[in-house]
Formats: structure tokens, sequence, C-alpha cells
């Protein structure tokens, strides 16, 4: 699978409401052994990671995330931007995820930052 249906697949797994469905797009872009990690915490293994993402819906009622950038990618790591979109169409959080590939291509480890880059000093 190429690199952009991987992200694909894990981007859209945020916005599915039905759990099966949402475990087969983590199957198509995350590995077995894939690690989440956020400022809220980390969550190691696939079935985990979905777990998380399933509440998603109920700890903020019509939201949904969507990568809002291009793909880069270099040596196995993968970057992109994202927001999260209110039920009313407003803008709640952005932020960036770096990913660590697996030997397959898929997401190995989803480093996930909140937020835009703070200032320079």
């Amino acid at each position: 699978m190429e690199l952009l249906e991987v992200v694909d697949a894990y981007d859209r797994a945020w916005r599915e409401t039905d759990s099966g469905e949402r475990r087969r797009l983590l199957e198509r872009s995350l590995t077995d052994d894939a690690e989440l990690v956020s400022p809220q915490g980390r969550w190691a293994g696939r079935e985990a990671v979905a777990e998380w993402i399933g509440g998603f819906a109920e700890r903020l009622p019509g939201a949904r995330v969507e990568v809002s950038s291009g793909v880069d990618a270099h040596n196995g790591f993968v970057r992109y931007a994202w927001t999260i979109t209110g039920a009313d169409e407003l803008p709640l959080l952005e932020g960036v995820d770096v990913c660590e590939l697996g030997d397959d291509g898929r997401l190995r480890r989803v480093v996930m930052f909140f937020g835009t880059l703070p200032p320079g000093s």
C-alpha cells in the first residue's frame, strides 16, 4: 500500500463511527504493535489505539479529525498536520503527527503534538 493510502486510512478511522470498519481501516494503516503517543497518554497495540479512537466521538460529540496538510516523509518517518473541527464546523484544535513507519510501510508509532509550535526565544 502506498504511504498516502496508509495515512488516508488512518485519518478516516478517526471519523468512522462503525467499530468494525474502524478496525478494518486501522488494520490497513497500523502495524499490530502500533503505539499512539499523545499529550493525553500512550496506547500500545492496535486494539488499544482502536478503543481510544472509538471513544473520540463520546469525548467530543459531533467533532471530526481531518488531515489538513500534505504528507512529508523521509528515512522511515512521516509528518502531517491535522485539524479537529467541532459539530458547529469551527476549528477546535490543530496539531501535527510525527510517525515512524514499520517495515511493511504501515504506521508503527504515531506521536501527536497539539497546537502550533511555540514561538522562538
